[in-house]
């Protein structure tokens, strides 16, 4: 069986979501070993949207890239970031998503405050959300002009590097920062060093 092609529910919802979609989304190519790796290691099913993700896509990129819903191989190499929660999602100015293993919320590392917030939606909804929702005003204080060329150029795995970070007082206008193509591992470890140091 190709188990990148799975027909599940789930999967069939994942399809129609995106052939709707209000914002640019791009699904990303499954990745035929890591997609079932994947629902071994989170315990999932396929017929979660997660595990429909998992096994069928190697992610989504969403408005112009911006915004990257994890699938398949990304999903392995972000298990094992968190306590108590896996990060399912990230934007390329090292904003990251992840889900609260209690209590199943999807929740925010925002670059501005170095803070995790609930944004009030489960996984399912948040991919939606992503695809369908009004993410222009979500992140228009951490937007600049020519954000769309700039993301767009960048890989799956890559955000920007800010400097000044958004958190200071010098970064607040992100459009005059510099931004540098990053791994995102690279930007979730420069996130975490920050908040050890400065206590959020």
């Amino acid at each position: 069986m190709d188990r990148t092609k799975v027909d599940s529910l789930a999967w069939t919802l994942v399809q129609r979501w995106v052939a709707q979609a209000a914002n640019d989304v791009t699904v990303l190519p499954a990745d035929p070993d890591a997609g079932p790796a994947a629902l071994e290691a989170l315990g999932v099913s396929d017929r979660s949207l997660l595990g429909a993700l998992a096994v069928n896509t190697g992610g989504l990129a969403v408005d112009h890239g911006w915004l990257r819903v994890l699938g398949g191989p990304s999903l392995l190499e972000w298990r094992d970031r968190l306590d108590g929660g896996f990060v399912v999602g990230h934007d390329v100015v090292a904003g990251f998503y992840a889900v609260d293993q209690h209590e199943g919320e999807v929740r925010y590392l925002a670059p501005e405050t170095l803070e995790w917030v609930g944004i009030e939606m489960g996984h399912s909804e948040w991919v939606h959300w992503t695809l369908a929702g009004d993410v222009a005003s979500f992140y228009e204080h951490l937007r600049w002009p020519g954000w769309e060329e700039e993301s767009a150029k960048l890989k799956p795995d890559q955000g920007f590097k800010v400097d000044p970070p958004p958190f200071t007082r010098e970064g607040r206008s992100i459009a005059d920062a510099g931004k540098k193509p990053a791994k995102m591992s690279a930007l979730w470890k420069r996130q975490q060093d920050f908040i050890k140091e400065f206590g959020a």
